[in-house]
């Protein structure tokens, strides 16, 4: 039996009434579960950060030098354009940091593991790298730094 507030005076009003009802539920049942979904779902880049975890670095000597590039503007070689810099220490042959506060865009970073302290690239008698260094992705240029 229905309860006495679905009674009309005609059955067919009566069924009009309960399938408004029962969409009107439907339709609020939608709408949580996809103002739910936009709460719980993954923060942007922008709340989170960027995390950065070197390993693998061949001693404990010197610090970590990351520079973290946005829009790609210095990037990889002009470190004095870099969005925001950081000297890390090296412990266990291991180096991490979190870039927390960032705008959403796209980022690039260059990292060097400066075993003497002096801050730039030591490079042999041919130009290439005496000390490690690395980019956001493992990107590698050809003939050079990638671009």
């Amino acid at each position: 039996m229905l309860p006495d507030y679905f009674v009309k005076k005609h059955s067919t009003f009566v069924v009009f009434d309960c399938y408004r009802i029962m969409l009107r539920k439907i339709i609020i049942s939608i709408v949580l579960q996809i103002f739910l979904f936009a709460l719980t779902s993954s923060k942007p880049v922008a709340e989170e950060g960027i995390k950065v975890i070197i390993t693998n670095l061949r001693n404990d000597k010197g610090h970590v030098l990351v520079s973290l590039f946005k829009d790609g503007a210095g990037y990889p070689d002009d470190a004095s354009k870099a969005f925001r810099k950081i000297k890390l220490n090296i412990i266990n042959k291991n180096a991490s940091v979190i870039f927390k506060g960032l705008a959403s865009g796209n980022y690039a970073i260059a990292i060097l593991h400066d075993e003497n302290d002096d801050q730039k690239m030591n490079k042999n008698g041919l130009g290439l790298p005496k000390e490690g260094y690395g980019f956001s992705n493992n990107v590698m240029g050809a003939f050079g730094p990638p671009s």
